[in-house]
């Protein structure tokens, strides 16, 4: 069974150090993907507070001057303009880029956690092939 990606789940994975720095390290390829440096000091309290800032600043640009680049951004990130404003209505008073910001971040956690489950299924079933084999 796959793990739990509700919002509880994800501030969950958010508190876990390994969790977070891989999930900045998504972002980070994401966003370089399209010209855009993100950073990540590695303070694992701090993190949503830093990148969110340095994404949102991103965002707005790419939004503002090269909206057929922002589509392919989106599709990049997996992310449709619907899920964004599914989640804008979700968080009650906050901009549509506010809202993008946050659900990239939650995205990018997303494909961390899910990659994390495979490998750990794929530890297990490999230790299981390997005590049949014996």
């Amino acid at each position: 069974m796959l793990p739990g990606l509700t919002s509880e789940a994800l501030r969950q994975a958010c508190s876990r150090e390994d969790l977070i720095r891989k999930a900045a390290a998504q972002i980070i390829k994401d966003f370089a993907e399209f010209g855009f440096e993100v950073s990540f000091s590695g303070n694992g309290e701090g993190f949503y507070e830093e990148v969110f800032k340095q994404m949102k600043v991103h965002i707005e640009h790419i939004m503002g001057e090269h909206y057929s680049q922002f589509l392919n951004f989106l599709y990049r990130i997996d992310v449709s303009e619907a899920q964004v404003s599914v989640y804008q209505k979700e968080m009650g008073d906050v901009s549509y880029e506010d809202a993008l910001t946050e659900l990239i971040i939650h995205r990018e956690m997303k494909k961390v956690m899910i990659r994390e489950y495979f490998k750990a299924q794929q530890s297990t079933d490999d230790q299981q092939h390997q005590e049949l084999s014996e």
